[in-house]
């Protein structure tokens, strides 16, 4: 309950995708937010990654990769689910080559949706401990949740976009005529 409150309130898109991403590290040993955008995935944040001898902040924001060299991020966004897969491909081993020296059997990929498509990817593993992956029920949850909040935090800046381009008398005028 907790952590729906936060994602009820936030700041901006990029603190919706920081909540979720807070959340799935409490479930994993490491985590990255991609925004998508044109074809290709962005890395946004990380937990985890540079710990484990993979970037930290400042250089997880040069990694770039076209969805469709991913396998992994390829089938998330074609299904629209969350998946455990193994990671299968170049793109896939290249993609984790970029995480640091820990290579995982088994990661989890998840969409968060906005505005009817995938907005952003949860890449997920374990690679650091070598423990299963849970139960992600909770963290699907949150994700279905991060994507409505989404949703709200961009209404409301087209809201105040709107509202901040209204003169004095236009408003009055569409007062009058309501």
């Amino acid at each position: 309950r907790e952590w729906s409150a936060r994602l009820r309130d936030p700041a901006s898109p990029s603190e919706v995708l920081r909540i979720v991403l807070e959340f799935a590290g409490r479930h994993f040993d490491r985590a990255v937010i991609f925004w998508l955008r044109d074809g290709e995935a962005q890395a946004m944040a990380q937990v985890g990654l540079s710990s484990a001898g993979g970037p930290d902040d400042t250089a997880l924001l040069e990694l770039c990769v076209s969805v469709d060299d991913s396998g992994c991020f390829r089938k998330v966004c074609a299904s629209r689910a969350p998946l455990r897969l193994a990671p299968e491909g170049e793109g896939d081993l290249a993609l984790l080559a970029r995480f640091g020296p820990a290579t995982p059997s088994q990661l989890y990929v998840a969409p968060i949706e906005s505005g009817e498509e995938v907005a952003a990817l949860l890449y997920a593993d374990n690679a650091v401990t070598r423990r299963p992956l849970g139960d992600t029920s909770a963290l699907e949850v949150m994700l279905h949740e991060g994507g409505l909040a989404l949703d709200r935090a961009v209404l409301e800046r087209a809201l105040e976009e709107v509202e901040a381009g209204r003169s004095p008398a236009v408003a009055t005028q569409g007062d009058a005529e309501a």
